[in-house]
């Protein structure tokens, strides 16, 4: 991608000036070449050279013409260019290609700074003007309140110079009738809707006041994996809900008709700008993707989507009823300088987030608690802060937690991955998380292990493995959970890997076709040796172990004791000895 001809000048400007500084330090790069190819020309024509072996001049103003031919400079350049000249002219390209796109990387971040602070001044701003609304709404009100009192009867009217009597009047009937329209046109837009959209109106029911704000038309559904079409739809925008309806393919007297496939609450669903992506929105919670034809149409429908949340909660901050407003607070008893950190405490998180600064993040979620403690009375400014914080509270804890489900974490990264998650009120789910983990990484340390027909060997390898694991993770566990609450878990987890591993020990030393005692006193051994060095750290699991033990030794034993006898047996029934008498003996040497 080429950038602007502002852009493109300033960057092949500094690279000629990096250029022009290692040339005097007499390196021989491409770039360097190409810029004292004039001098080495004119000095081998003199020496009647041919021209061909030359350098090629790399002329970088030339690529900010936006009229530059790539195909005739190349022709042109490149026509009596030897082998090692088009080398040298390619490695040039390929340098200049990382500049630019270096520079190009770094103004795409502070564009992007940029853009997020203008949004958040525009924010404040409409924030501005729909509290200046409210306030000339209310002296409004103030006005006819005093107008009524001046005003008893109707015969009697005093003359009013500015004619606010005669203009406020007529207007509070003006607008009982708007609002009459307003309604049957909300109406009619529903119905037209159910006629247009075939099943809408199971997603879509008619409720006084929902109206439709924009219907965007040219939007195509992709994969939000591999961005592939899958579909034309359009987007419905109300005013409390966003349906999505699909293109289908009708009979001949129609192109299309449309299908109602998706339906979501405003408040459960979240529209968002895919930065440095040309015309695509997506929308949360459930992944869904949606690129439009024009960027204009992408614009309009983030414009109306912020503009239609923020008519709702101008609504929301409205008490219902005078029941509710005597327990509710009013946005004025809160600090300003707290109003205005809160407003656009959601932006910066959304920012924090993204750029992975999960530490501002975090100390912005506490120091919103803080803030949320100190006011007794909950207004609709701290109650809609505290669903915003509370679901990136929900969105931090889950990235967080899916980092520290990396096997390969330092302990270090450990210990402030799980600080964060501490702070966040997420203990436990860090807890299960990294047990989880290191679970995982003690069952593929064993698979790694080769059984060569040494059950001994074995038996010491694998208890080396594990128990060593076992004590990492219990010195990693001691120093980021201090918790005398987390301590039952983790002990569940130690007698859970034993047991894993007594299994397995089992399998390889009593289930064995030729039983031997010294194998089994062998394996025991090194088992409790290894087993050993978990009391550094205050574990002890001999008991355990013998626990899980007593049982198969208790059956080898019988069964060793039953093989004897039969040894015995076999041995007594095959030996041919007779018991015989003295004198029969003597007898027996006189034959002799």
């Amino acid at each position: 991608m080429i950038p602007s001809n502002a852009l493109k000048k300033d960057v092949f400007r500094k690279k000629e000036k990096d250029r022009g500084g290692s040339k005097s330090k007499g390196s021989n790069s491409p770039a360097s070449q190409a810029s004292r190819a004039p001098t080495n020309a004119s000095s081998r024509g003199q020496g009647n050279l041919p021209l061909a072996s030359a350098p090629v001049v790399l002329d970088l103003h030339r690529f900010a013409d936006d009229s530059l031919n790539p195909e005739e400079y190349v022709r042109r350049s490149l026509s009596d260019t030897n082998e090692e000249g088009i080398r040298a002219f390619h490695k040039s390209l390929v340098e200049a290609k990382q500049v630019v796109g270096g520079d190009l990387q770094r103004n795409v971040y502070r564009n992007y700074t940029e853009f997020v602070t203008i949004s958040k001044e525009v924010s404040n701003l409409d924030g501005d003007v729909f509290r200046l609304k409210g306030y000339i709404n209310e002296l409004k009100s103030i006005w006819e309140s005093f107008m009524e009192e001046a005003n008893p009867s109707e015969d009697t009217k005093p003359t009013d110079s500015l004619g606010l009597n005669d203009a406020i009047i007529p207007q509070r009937k003006h607008n009982d009738i708007m609002t009459t329209d307003l309604q049957s046109i909300y109406r009619a837009q529903i119905s037209a809707l159910w006629d247009n959209v075939e099943g809408s109106q199971r997603f879509v029911p008619y409720i006084p006041g929902r109206h439709i704000v924009r219907e965007c038309v040219n939007f195509i559904d992709v994969n939000p994996k591999t961005f592939q079409p899958r579909v034309t739809v359009h987007i419905f925008l109300l005013n409390d809900c966003l349906l999505i309806a699909s293109r289908k393919k009708r009979s001949a007297t129609s192109r299309y008709k449309l299908v109602a496939d998706y339906c979501w609450s405003l408040e459960d669903a979240s529209i968002t700008d895919i930065k440095d992506s040309q015309g695509i929105v997506s929308v949360y919670p459930n992944t869904f993707v949606f690129r439009s034809e024009r960027p204009e149409d992408k614009y309009a429908l983030l414009h109306a989507y912020r503009r239609t949340m923020d008519e709702n909660g101008d609504r929301q901050e409205d008490p219902p009823n005078a029941s509710k407003s005597t327990v509710d607070g009013n946005d004025s008893e809160i600090n300003p300088a707290d109003q205005k950190w809160l407003k656009s405490l959601p932006d910066d998180l959304e920012v924090a987030i993204a750029l992975r600064q999960f530490e501002n993040a975090v100390t912005d979620i506490e120091q919103a608690r803080k803030i949320f403690n100190s006011y007794r009375k909950e207004t609709p400014l701290l109650r809609e802060s505290k669903r915003r914080v509370d679901k990136f509270t929900e969105s931090l804890g889950d990235i967080i937690s899916h980092d520290l489900s990396n096997i390969l974490l330092t302990k270090l990264q450990f210990q402030r991955l799980v600080n964060w998650l501490l702070r966040l009120n997420k203990g436990e789910e860090a807890r299960e998380v990294f047990l989880n983990t290191r679970s995982l990484i003690i069952k593929k340390r064993i698979r790694q292990l080769t059984f060569e027909g040494d059950s001994t060997t074995y038996i010491n390898e694998l208890a080396l493995v594990v128990f060593t694991l076992v004590r990492n993770t219990c010195e990693w566990y001691r120093d980021s959970f201090k918790q005398n609450e987390m301590a039952s878990r983790f002990i569940t987890w130690v007698r859970e890997q034993t047991e894993i591993y007594a299994d397995i020990y089992k399998r390889q030393v009593f289930n064995h076709s030729q039983l031997n005692c010294q194998i089994i006193a062998d394996c025991f051994k090194s088992t409790l040796d290894q087993c050993s060095i978990l009391r550094k750290v205050g574990l002890d699991l001999k008991f355990l172990l013998e626990d899980f033990f007593l049982e198969n030794v208790r059956e080898t034993i019988l069964a060793y004791e039953k093989r004897c006898i039969e040894k015995a047996e076999k041995f007594v029934a095959a030996d041919n000895f007779t018991i015989v008498s003295s004198q029969n003996l003597g007898r027996r040497l006189s034959h002799k």
